[in-house]
């Protein structure tokens, strides 16, 4: 028993040694601001999401610095709410500024390496937790298959190295499953379910509602004093959003927990996708077009904004009248609007929306392992998906892919020849909350919550195999 469990430790240890290279690697070859073709600054690895979290939160930090009680720092809560916060905190501990020059925002090299290994390290943490915490219900091959997926699967693997926020719940992931498959009965469990769905909330907005799945997964399976249970659940799970809450409230005297972001993303996203097909016209015209909706409801519910702003003397899109409200409760109210707007599209053209949802729910099965390589070496999206190295690379991403989920289709097979249907069932409610909560959007990366759970496929499909073998 003790040599197996110094084989696990291993293995993990070797594990992090890689992301930390990685980490190094990653940073030595693109930790440097260039010139794009249009003459804007920007960094390599800090740029669109990850910029706006590491950019906020060193606005946080300078907040605190500044005096400022923390319930009052930042800026309006627009989308995730802790990956900010995580870099505020880097901030704050090694005092260390994210520009060079707050003017021009210039950002500053060679900070944040300590920044990418604590990331990795509470990623392998966690990761030491679940072995601890389920290594009585694995058998020994399997839970040796378990930590060397989650160890070196490079899809996973790829983001410990870079500012995304992924690898902080994909830790989240991995202890909520510790905990919840762990024999251990206690109050002390249950708190703990909760305030890890809590967490997991604020580091991902689709983390919210998990809450749901995982209830009516314990109340199916766990009907001992399953009301006590669930009432520690809900206590840990309100603990943690209510810091959210209670930050939206001082900021903005509006008690809030949705994100604008997580409203009005089907809206610029699906909807904008299906209507400018439908109605055969640009992006900028759409978003032209929904921006005198939005100033007429603007008008109408006599909400102020700046007329004059900057943005609206360039485009005046539904998104630029959004940023040019003066009050983040106004804006709360906008959010809702544009998630209504959204409804009544989606109900006046179901048909269209189905076949977008369906189109964005397969590709977003596709794997890819090389995501942080080209998010690293190209501009944008937009960009290295026009380029040659994009083509070159899918036929191998399928091979992968294919690979990866004929040995998933094995593991549901051995599990249900074992009759592992406590571990089935979670597996599946998992991933079809995820799954079924970012499919339409089409994007491989937000497919990745899905896939952590199919590891535990993989793992058994791998021992199903090996045994076939014999």
């Amino acid at each position: 028993m003790i040599k197996n469990h110094i084989k696990v430790l291993i293995l993990i240890f070797f594990g992090f040694f890689l992301s930390v290279f990685f980490s190094i690697n990653n940073l030595n070859k693109y930790d440097k601001n260039l010139i794009d073709a249009n003459g804007n600054n920007y960094h390599q690895m800090i740029k669109y999401d990850t910029y706006l979290y590491l950019s906020h939160g060193s606005e946080i930090k300078n907040d605190l610095k500044n005096g400022k009680n923390f319930f009052e720092t930042g800026r309006e809560h627009y989308t995730k709410y802790l990956p900010a916060r995580i870099a505020a905190l880097y901030y704050y501990i090694l005092d260390v500024n994210l520009f060079e020059n707050e003017n021009t925002k210039k950002i500053n090299t060679n900070i944040h390496f300590y920044y990418l290994i604590i990331q990795s390290l509470i990623y392998f943490l966690c990761l030491i937790f679940f072995y601890l915490l389920t290594k009585e219900i694995f058998e020994k091959r399997i839970i040796y298959f378990i930590i060397a997926f989650f160890c070196f699967e490079p899809t996973l693997f790829q983001y410990h190295g870079t500012f995304w926020s992924e690898t902080y719940f994909f830790s989240f992931q991995i202890l909520l499953a510790g905990l919840i498959l762990s024999k251990n009965q206690t109050i002390v469990k249950f708190l703990s379910i909760g305030l890890v769905l809590g967490l997991m909330s604020l580091q991902k907005q689709p983390g919210i509602f998990y809450i749901i799945p995982v209830s009516i997964f314990l109340i199916f399976y766990e009907k001992r004093r399953i009301f006590i249970k669930l009432v520690f659940l809900l206590i840990g799970f309100a603990l943690i959003l209510s810091i959210l809450g209670f930050n939206n409230l001082q900021r903005s005297e509006k008690f809030y927990l949705i994100s604008g972001d997580a409203k009005m993303e089907i809206h610029n996203k699906l909807v904008r996708k299906v209507m400018t097909k439908k109605l055969n016209i640009s992006r900028e015209k759409f978003d032209l077009i929904e921006g005198e909706y939005a100033k007429n409801w603007l008008k109408q519910k006599n909400i102020k904004y700046d007329a004059s702003s900057n943005l609206l003397k360039s485009k005046k899109t539904w998104k630029n009248y959004r940023n040019s409200i003066y009050k983040e409760k106004d804006k709360i109210k906008f959010d809702d609007y544009i998630r209504n707007r959204s409804l009544d599209y989606l109900l006046d053209y179901p048909l269209e929306f189905i076949y977008a949802v369906i189109n964005g729910s397969f590709h977003t099965l596709l794997l890819n392992p090389l995501h942080i390589y080209s998010d690293h070496k190209f501009r944008s999206g937009e960009i290295y998906y026009g380029s040659e190295d994009h083509k070159k690379f899918i036929p191998y991403r399928m091979a992968y892919t294919l690979i990866i989920y004929l040995l998933c289709l094995l593991g549901v097979i051995n599990l249900i020849n074992k009759k592992e249907y406590y571990l089935l069932s979670f597996i599946i409610l998992s991933y079809l909350y995820f799954y079924v909560t970012i499919s339409w959007h089409g994007n491989t990366r937000y497919y990745l919550p899905s896939f952590v759970y199919l590891g535990f496929l993989f793992t058994y499909g791998v021992d199903y195999f090996l045994k076939k073998l014999r």
